[in-house]
């Protein structure tokens, strides 16, 4: 198994210089521990539970699954779990790891090669898709959402993990980033700095608002509405009643700003979706 981490971490730095140049040795060491080990993924599975999808009844599929790691970790938890994986040495990996691992012959084989804009599903197959860190590198993001909207049931939800790029930090390069940096300048910044400009291209940037707007395009055009619900303002709220606070108007929204604020330069914005698909 120690042979199958080297080769991740390999891997991984060969995209990474690639893409983005030479990143802080700490981040990169993070990455790789993310990438193995599927113990991360927990806190993703907490999510869907409240939601309200459970194992052994709840069909899921992970939107560009990576190496396999929410795949395997939520199969291990008893959901009937897919993912689709557009690259190719991420998926020699995934079925390399299963066999040194021991798992289940068929567990590989549920992670299929595909892309976001035309997913190999029937309509109405998963009880639920989940995207993370995801949305932000597809092709067209309106077609991404719109396929995971037909391969979702009616009543069945869709949780989206992404950056928010009016953020002043962009995590990939791990550099400081203006919101919604013009692709110019971007290049411009890029080159001054020695770094790869190739990883800008893989990159939409994609908001709270551009994604919210996707859906109400999808909602005009379907026979199915949305239900949308911001995660970070239920996180909020919840806190808020655990101490007794009623809410405010207004309240969230000068949280926010202080985040905002908290995070200039340093650490990126998020888009935290939960999205249920209701029949119109």
């Amino acid at each position: 198994m120690e042979e199958l981490r080297l080769r991740l971490g390999k891997m991984l730095e060969t995209d990474r210089l690639k893409l983005f140049g030479d990143i802080d040795k700490e981040w990169s060491e993070y990455a790789l521990d993310y990438f193995w080990d599927e113990s991360h993924q927990e806190n993703r599975l907490k999510e869907l539970q409240k939601f309200g999808f459970r194992p052994g009844s709840s069909k899921v599929l992970d939107l560009a699954a990576g190496c396999g790691q929410f795949v395997f970790h939520a199969l291990k938890s008893g959901f009937d779990c897919y993912g689709v994986e557009p690259e190719d040495w991420k998926l020699d990996f995934i079925r390399d790891k299963a066999e040194a691992s021991g798992l289940p012959v068929d567990w590989s084989k549920r992670i299929i090669k595909g892309f976001g804009e035309r997913l190999p599903y029937e309509d109405g197959f998963f009880d639920c898709v989940t995207s993370f860190q995801t949305l932000e590198h597809v092709q067209d993001p309106q077609k991404v959402l719109a396929e995971i909207v037909r391969v979702t049931k009616k009543g069945g939800g869709i949780h989206l993990c992404c950056p928010d790029y009016r953020s002043t930090f962009e995590a990939h390069y791990q550099l400081p980033w203006l919101p919604l940096f013009p692709r110019s300048l971007a290049r411009i910044y890029l080159k001054f700095l020695g770094r790869p400009v190739a990883g800008l291209d893989t990159i939409n940037y994609v908001t709270n608002g551009s994604i919210k707007r996707c859906f109400l395009r999808l909602e005009s055009g379907s026979k199915a509405r949305f239900q949308i619900v911001r995660n970070d303002k239920v996180i909020f709220r919840n806190a808020l009643k655990k101490r007794g606070i009623p809410p405010v108007p207004g309240l969230f929204k000068a949280w926010y700003l202080l985040q905002y604020l908290k995070k200039i330069g340093r650490q990126e914005l998020s888009v935290n979706f939960f999205v249920r698909v209701i029949e119109k």
